[in-house]
Parts: structure tokens; sequence; C-alpha cells
């Protein structure tokens, strides 16, 4: 590493260190931290955003302190917050002019928080300085490059933990444990995005919490607004879908579709049941019914893992969004999200990913793929065989219970072929076949009519070796019955399916045309 750069960073976690025992202490002057920083930053064309962090965090505490906490000159001091941010990274490249506005989100926030609280409209300034806000994230966005730029950043935020405690200091920060302070310091963000992240945090994810954050609290603004439902729907999805293709990012849309998977959503301590729920309509209408530009197309060949992920989370929504349309009676809303699945080009990739990875396992028949449900059971098939189809065990467990899997935490790699009774069609919803102990349908056939190449080799395995697999039948399928051979699909292909009809709430959800 760069000697100078070294040198910096020594100096910041020292600078931190004092500041952090100085607020603690009563200390009301910061004055030399300013000063000895902002001599730092005017020495550089771009200042790394950990030290235009610390510098505006402790001009940020000096100001709530000489206001003394005054709630008139909170809009203000947010304000002066995305200017100093703005002018410190004029020179930056964009997903850094991004991230760096993360700390300006958490003090809107806060402020919207408390005028729900204290049953006050949302102030026009408030509303303004969101909007200007969410222009300056478009504003990078339009730069030339910005939706490739990701690749570059690969190292984490030096100093991350340290510097959201001194952010989060005046409200419990430093005693807090770090899960605690990230919580107050990106409280439209979720647990789960975190456990994805594993403490990690470079300036690309940290651009996605942004974008999530900045995008919930403008569609918040929107409630309230005295519209009949029917227009509120229209309008804020179209807001959403305006948002999502101004924003352009993928690591946004990832971790987008993460919170949708969750039991609720961020903005849910701001919300109604009935506001929650109207939010929810919105949002899969605008990720679901919208095939944006910047979806990945033809990934399969580039073996593009992010676009697989996408893909893997997108179709995972799918299924949720008609499981919340059915449960909600609301059938044509849950055929909409039917056939956006057949018809998305997500959807294609990854069965023809899946199609080719399931070769690897000698898994020679393809299944007829009519819902989501039916493509997650056939994926997870897939990963119990050995494959890594799901990038994180967070999102392995949204796709068992999706499907009504139990969730095993530790679960053995299956490396051998498991050969189960009778043949069935993975679309069946109703599970008439029954989802055994196990999990998986215990009608589920893994192998076709190529198996008959080379099944007498097959069929030699040590004792040892068939003990061990009728002991990971037994956990998988809850069953010791013997077992035969019978194909998912005779024709070894896919059936695209025709258009979707009523949906009932009992339905199988096949509906094949």
């Amino acid at each position: 590493m760069n000697p100078q750069i070294q040198n910096k960073e020594a100096m910041l976690k020292e600078s931190i260190k004092h500041f952090l025992t100085s607020y603690q202490s009563g200390s009301t002057d910061y004055s030399s931290f300013e000063s000895i920083f902002f001599r730092l930053i005017q020495t550089m064309l771009d200042p790394p955003l950990e030290i235009t962090w610390f510098y505006s965090a402790v001009t940020y505490h000096a100001a709530k302190l000489s206001s003394r906490n005054n709630p008139s000159t909170r809009v203000l001091i947010a304000k002066d917050l995305l200017n100093l941010l703005i002018s410190c990274s004029n020179l930056s490249s964009p997903l850094k002019k991004i991230g760096m506005l993360a700390p300006v989100v958490y003090e809107l926030y806060d402020i919207v928080r408390d005028s729900r609280n204290s049953g006050l409209c949302v102030d026009m300034e408030v509303e303004k300085l969101v909007e200007n806000t969410v222009s300056c994230v478009m504003m990078s966005a339009r730069v030339y490059g910005y939706a490739n730029e990701d690749a570059k950043f690969d190292s984490a935020l030096v100093c991350f933990e340290d510097l959201v405690r001194v952010w989060t200091i005046d409200r419990g920060g430093r005693g807090c444990k770090f899960g605690e302070n990230l919580r107050v310091f990106f409280p439209l963000s979720s647990d789960g995005i975190w456990k994805g992240l594993n403490g990690r945090c470079g300036i690309g994810e940290l651009v996605g919490i942004v974008l999530c954050e900045v995008f919930f609290l403008r569609l918040y603004l929107s409630f309230g607004s005295g519209m009949s439902t029917e227009d509120f729907l229209e309008r804020t999805k179209d807001q959403a879908v305006q948002t999502i293709k101004g924003f352009q990012n993928r690591y946004f849309l990832d971790m987008l579709l993460k919170m949708l998977l969750e039991p609720s959503l961020p903005l849910a301590a701001l919300l109604s049941s009935e506001e929650e729920i109207l939010l929810h309509k919105v949002l899969l209408d605008a990720v679901l019914l919208v095939e944006y530009s910047f979806y990945p197309g033809q990934w399969v060949q580039s073996c593009d893992s992010r676009s697989k992920k996408l893909a893997m989370l997108w179709v995972l929504v799918s299924e949720r969004a008609i499981q919340f349309a059915r449960d909600k009676i609301d059938l044509s809303r849950a055929s909409l999200y039917l056939n956006a699945f057949r018809e998305s080009q997500f959807v294609a990739e990854l069965i023809k990913w899946a199609s080719i990875e399931a070769t690897r396992v000698n898994q020679m028949t393809i299944p007829d793929v009519q819902t989501p449900k039916a493509l997650i059971k056939w994926l997870l098939v897939l990963e119990h065989q050995g494959l890594r189809v799901f990038e994180h065990k967070v999102v392995s467990r949204h796709a068992k219970a999706l499907v009504g899997m139990p969730i095993v935490e530790s679960e053995p790699p299956l490396n051998q072929n498991i050969l189960v009774r009778n043949g069935i069609d993975l679309n069946v919803d109703q599970e008439m076949d029954d989802l055994s102990n196990g999990g998986f349908p215990a009608t589920f056939c893994l192998m076709g009519k190529q198996i008959e190449m080379g099944r007498k080799r097959k069929e030699v395995v040590s004792v040892l070796q068939e003990s061990r697999i009728k002991q990971v039948k037994l956990e998988l399928f809850g069953s010791s019955d013997d077992e035969t051979i019978l194909p998912l699909s005779m024709d070894n292909g896919l059936q695209s399916g025709g258009a979707a009809e009523n949906v009932g709430p009992d339905d199988d959800m096949e509906l094949n045309g």
C-alpha cells in the first residue's frame, strides 16, 4: 500500500478514537478536528470517502450542538450537510458521489420519522430536500459508463464500523453493538442485507443501500396524498418505475429484491398495515411487470454470476408475489405476475443455465417449468446434488420457505444421483403428492431416459456409499420405501404455456394454455 495512504488511514483511525472519547466526556469544542481535516481535504483533488465522512460528521455534530437541537434548524443542518458532501465530491466517480450521501438520508429519515410520530405533516422543505437528493443521484447515474463502473471497486471501506459510530454517537452509538448502529445509520435497510454482506461494505454495496433508502423515502412521501386507492397505486407505481429506470444500478436491484423477500418492508415502522399492503403492490408491480433496459439479457454464455443472482432473486420474488396476490384474493394481479414470469428473459436464461448445469450431475431430463414454484423446486434439487445454485444461505432459506421445505442449517451436499419413486409434475402447487419430511416432493425424479447409459457402472457402489446415500434420502424425503425411476418429462423439453386465465386461490397454478 502507498505509504501516504497508510499515513492518512492511521491519522483517521486515531482521530476517530479521540473524537469519540471527546464527545463521551462532554466536550462541545471540535474546532481542532474541523481545522485539521478541512486543511487535509483542501490538499486533495478527490478526498477519500472516509475522510470526507469524518470531517462532515464533526461539522454536523458541532452544528447540532450549537443549535441546541432546535427542531426548526434541523432541515437547515441537513441542507448544509448535503451541500458539503456535494462540494467535497465534485471530482469523484459517480458511484462515490452517490455513496457519499448516506449521512444525508440518515438525517432526512430521522426528520420524517419524528414528524410522523408527532402527528405532523412532513414539511415542504423536507420534501424538497428529498427531491434534491434524488436529483443528485440521477445526475450521477446519467454519467457515461456509470452502469459498468461497479466492477472497479472491490475493497471494503476503511474504518467503516468506527465511522458509523461517529455519526450515531448522539443516539447511543458509542455503547451499542455494530449491528445496532447499522440499524440507526441505515434505517431503511434491513438485517438480511447486512447478513448477506457478512459485515463487509464496499462502495458498490454502499451505493445499493443509499439508492434503496432514497427510493423508499421518496415513496413514503407519496402517502397521505388523499387520492383514491387506484389513482394512488397508478401514480406511485409510475414514480417507482421512473426512479428504478433513473438509478439503473444492479446493487440497488439486488437489495430491493432481497427486501421484498423479507417479512416486512423497511418502511413498515412508518406505515399502517393498509399502507404497507399498498406499498407491496406498488413495488411488486414495478419490479415484475416492467422489463428495464439495464436488466441483463443473454448472460449464460458470458458466465455473469451477478446476472444469475439477480435472475434467482427475481424468480423468488415472482413466487412471493403470486402468493401475496392469492392471499389478498387479488386473482387478476396473480395472473399478471404469472404471465410476467413466463415471458421474462430472466427466467428463459435461468432455465437455460439450469439445463446446462443439470447435465453435469447426469440429470438428463429437463422438467416442464410453468410456475416460479416449479423452477425453485428444480433449482433446489440441483443444489442438493452438489451444484452451487444460490449464492448465499439467506437466499437459499428464502427459496425453501417459499416452496414449503423445512430449513436445515447444516445439510450435506449430495454428490450422488438420488432416484425416487414415481414421476411428478413440478408445477403442482397444492402439494397433492405431499412435500415429504425433507422438503422435496416424494415423487421427484432426477433422471430421464438417457440414464440407461452407464447404469451398470453406477450400480456398483460400496456398502459405505449405499449407507450414506440411504441416510441422505431419509433426511430429504422422509421415506425408506423402494424407489423406481420415472422421467419428469418424456420430451426432454420445456413448454412455454399459454396465457394465464383466472387464478383461483387454491388452483395448482399450472395454467397450461
